[in-house]
């Protein structure tokens, strides 16, 4: 029997942010499946490519910033949770990432233990709306009424 483990994307420019990031995760054991992306345009590809389950987002960066790339995530798969790990002070800011589909905001300077329960909450809140989710589709294809031509 294999396990299953979550995959989190890291994205920020700042190397030493990343490496905290996968150091706390590493740390609490929420999932040995880390990766990073140092631009958005970087975010994007692995985002397509690994699928992460959870993606924690820094606003500002060069090329891409943060807030095109959680509106672009969130149109590929609305199921990826998104938290915004930022140092901006921007009320407007904050709100967009949320309008755009980011779950949760945290401001930097954080606390380590903040952000490895609100990961830890968001995987859980993910796994819940999964589970709805599938339950309303399998709900509904055995109350789904066979055509003529599905009889035969």
């Amino acid at each position: 029997m294999s396990e299953e483990y979550f995959k989190i994307l890291v994205v920020d420019d700042s190397q030493a942010m990343r490496m905290l990031l996968k150091d706390l995760i590493n740390r609490n054991e929420i999932t040995p499946l880390v990766y990073e992306a140092a631009t958005g345009r970087e975010a994007l590809e692995k985002h397509l490519e690994v699928k992460p389950d959870m993606v924690l987002m820094d606003l500002r960066m060069p090329g891409i910033d943060g807030l095109d790339v959680i509106r672009i995530m969130h149109k590929i798969d609305y199921s990826t949770k998104i938290i915004v790990i930022t140092s901006s002070t921007s009320k407007t800011d904050t709100q967009d990432a949320i309008k755009f589909g980011a779950c949760d905001i945290i401001h930097k300077p954080f606390s380590q233990n903040e952000i490895a329960l609100k990961i830890v909450k968001h995987l859980r809140d993910k796994i819940r709306g999964d589970y709805i989710r599938q339950k309303n589709v399998l709900a509904r294809v055995k109350n789904s009424r066979p055509s003529q031509a599905q009889r035969i």
